[in-house]
């Protein structure tokens, strides 16, 4: 599934006719619902592709150490900056006895720092930034002992445009950049590199990690689920018809991975600016300052070229939502913590305001974000629970879905192939 950016519809009037493997019928829900499958998707997917986990920005300098723990692959990982300026991922574990190497108060939460080396609470074994040994306590006490043989485990780690990403599958040989593919390229040149000014927002949520990134991956819902956010949107609700305020501008599918390109309106008043918009020269796209934007945009940016743009979202396979707006880049991560349940985590990314007008009108766009995260997240969890129900076994996808069809198709597909594989390997 790979083509040119869909910058106009079909003859046939429909997105969806460009990918007829999708087809146009109902999609099942299984992937949603069934514990079973979860299991598979932990094991092929997660475990087995690149996986996006934190910026450079969080370890600056020799020494930097950040962790993150992830439940859906039954681990801690440590990243740190070495000595050589390398970054590297580890499993949070002491070889010796298999404490957890790096942790505070609670040895659950995640935690950042700086440390000239890794240091085990437990026995006082130290490790070199690259998880090398430097020595063991109580050497005389030592039995048949290979100090070359006890390292802390490395994880396969490399860095893309600033983006951190891990593999879990020792087998891999295929690089992050060749796995994020042609989306990847279309993009760099986009100027990543920090000082940034940061907004998170993280939240665990009762509802499978597919469920939340297909809100982010259409704006039909738009004028229904954010009429309180973008009122102007609800006196459009009623409009059975093309609709260029909530319709997409193009479509790409491009293998595993998905993005659309959006209205937006950028850089200036509309006739559905609120007066606090007007006061502080900024909206939910971003602040009215087109000096923010990257000129020029990189080639995957803006397929369109429109002038009414206002972002591009991509859903890197599986769990990495990478948006681009006039005003900067904002990231999201779903990491599954059950069947039926997830970690969100939104990291907003702007230039460093240089006077106080640029930080307010900053802080109305992340206000607004913060309130369609709410909205988008309101429904979620009833939706699950309904869904637990049994009451339905397939639901619908309308042609401005079709990011949504794309997704399930992809997991679905991916699990199927990977146990047939899996069946044809000889038993142990």
């Amino acid at each position: 599934m790979s083509r040119e950016p869909l910058i106009t519809k079909p003859k046939t009037g429909c997105w969806t006719d460009a990918y007829p493997e999708l087809g146009r019928g109902p999609i099942s829900l299984d992937d949603c619902v069934s514990p079973e499958f979860y299991e598979k998707e932990r094991e092929h997917i997660f475990k087995k592709n690149w996986l996006y986990v934190g910026r450079v920005e969080q370890v600056p300098k020799a020494g930097s150490y950040f962790t993150r723990e992830l439940k859906v692959l039954d681990t801690s990982v440590l990243i740190v900056k070495g000595n050589d300026e390398v970054v590297r991922a580890f499993h949070n574990i002491c070889p010796h006895r298999g404490n957890k190497l790096v942790w505070k108060d609670d040895p659950f939460l995640e935690t950042e720092g700086t440390a000239p080396r890794l240091y085990c609470r437990f026995h006082g074994w130290r490790y070199n930034l690259d998880g090398s040994l430097i020595s063991p306590t109580r050497k005389d006490l030592l039995l048949d002992f290979e100090p070359g043989s006890c390292s802390v485990p490395l994880i396969q780690c490399e860095v893309w445009e600033g983006f951190i990403f891990i593999n879990l599958n020792r087998d891999n040989t295929e690089s992050v950049k060749d796995f994020l593919g042609e989306f990847a390229s279309g993009v760099e040149g986009y100027p990543f590199k920090g000082p940034h000014q940061v907004y998170k927002f993280r939240a665990e949520i009762q509802c499978n990690w597919k469920i939340f990134m297909d809100g982010f991956a259409e704006s039909y819902h738009g004028p229904y689920l954010h009429a309180g956010t973008f009122k102007a949107l609800s006196q459009l609700a009623q409009l059975d018809s093309p609709n260029p305020y909530t319709d997409a501008l193009a479509f790409d599918l491009k293998g595993l991975h998905r993005m659309f390109s959006f209205y937006g309106e950028p850089s200036k008043q509309t006739p559905y600016s609120l007066p606090i918009e007007q006061l502080a020269q900024s909206g939910a796209a971003g602040p009215w300052n087109k000096k923010a934007i990257a000129t020029p945009l990189p080639k995957g940016l803006n397929p369109t070229r429109s002038d009414t743009y206002g972002f591009d979202s991509f859903q890197f396979f599986p769990n990495f939502v990478l948006i681009f707006s006039s005003s900067g880049f904002t990231t999201h991560a779903h990491w599954p913590t059950g069947p039926h349940s997830h970690i969100v985590e939104v990291d907003m990314y702007f230039r460093p305001p240089t006077t106080h007008r640029e930080r307010i009108a900053q802080e109305l766009t992340v206000s607004f974000l913060n309130d369609v995260l709410l909205e988008d997240s309101s429904p979620l969890e009833g939706m699950q629970a309904m869904l637990n129900s049994g009451a339905l076994k397939e639901f619908h996808a309308n042609d401005e879905e079709i990011l949504v069809r794309h997704l399930h198709k992809v997991v679905q597909d991916y699990v199927a192939a990977a146990e047939r594989e899996k069946q044809k390997e000889p038993s142990a």
